[in-house]
């Protein structure tokens, strides 16, 4: 299970989350970003029929697992819960997390601001990837929210900037593991599953080989 966050605005950890989703090949991709607008929107997917977080009722008993994929929209192979609304509780994303991961691996779009529901997400997360752009401004706010993470295990992956990523790392106090090229103007949207920006591509390769070793 793995997490991605955005150390402050429109750095584009909500694309780079559907890549890793993307590049595992069967993972399931679950929005905990309540104020991102949705990542089904971003995908270009919010046409397609299937359960958001406003459609599931999780509360008591077993969730099954196979209807819970079944039942939502897929970007490419991905399947993909997102959050046109704030799920119901911390129990309800556990309940989702635990039936999503007997299915596979899970990559987790946090959002930003703590909460109960981001929280239970933060607590499973083997890690948690923070994308931060490479400025002095950008650098201080994704230092606060690696501090809102609980101490879990995190990895920050770089956009380039003015500040050289070697004087970067130390200022979010997070371990560097990659740098990836400046957000274009079209903010990376991704339109194909199958073919996601090459240098983001390469980079969620790199993240999932990481993490594979480790364990």
């Amino acid at each position: 299970m793995l997490g991605v966050v955005g150390g402050s605005g429109g750095v584009g950890a909500s694309t780079f989350a559907a890549v890793l989703a993307a590049v595992t090949g069967r993972a399931m991709l679950v929005d905990l970003d309540v104020v991102g607008g949705g990542i089904d929107v971003l995908l270009g997917i919010e046409g397609v029929p299937g359960a958001r977080w406003s459609g599931l009722r999780v509360g008591g008993g077993r969730l099954d697992p196979k209807l819970l994929a079944d039942g939502l929209p897929r970007w490419g192979p991905v399947p993909v819960l997102a959050a046109d609304s704030p799920p119901d509780s911390a129990d309800a994303v556990a309940q989702v997390l635990a039936a999503a991961a007997s299915l596979g691996p899970v990559v987790i779009d946090l959002g930003r601001g703590p909460s109960g529901p981001r929280d239970a997400g933060v607590a499973r997360c083997v890690l948690v990837v923070l994308l931060a752009v490479a400025q002095v401004r950008g650098l201080i706010a994704a230092r606060a929210v690696a501090a809102s993470l609980s101490g879990a295990p995190t990895g920050l992956v770089l956009r380039r900037g003015s500040v050289a990523p070697d004087q970067a790392a130390p200022m979010t106090a997070t371990a560097l593991i990659g740098v990836v090229p400046a957000l274009a103007a079209s903010r990376d949207r991704v339109v194909d599953a199958r073919r996601p920006p090459r240098a983001l591509a390469r980079m969620a390769a790199g993240v999932l080989d990481g993490v594979v070793r480790h364990d």
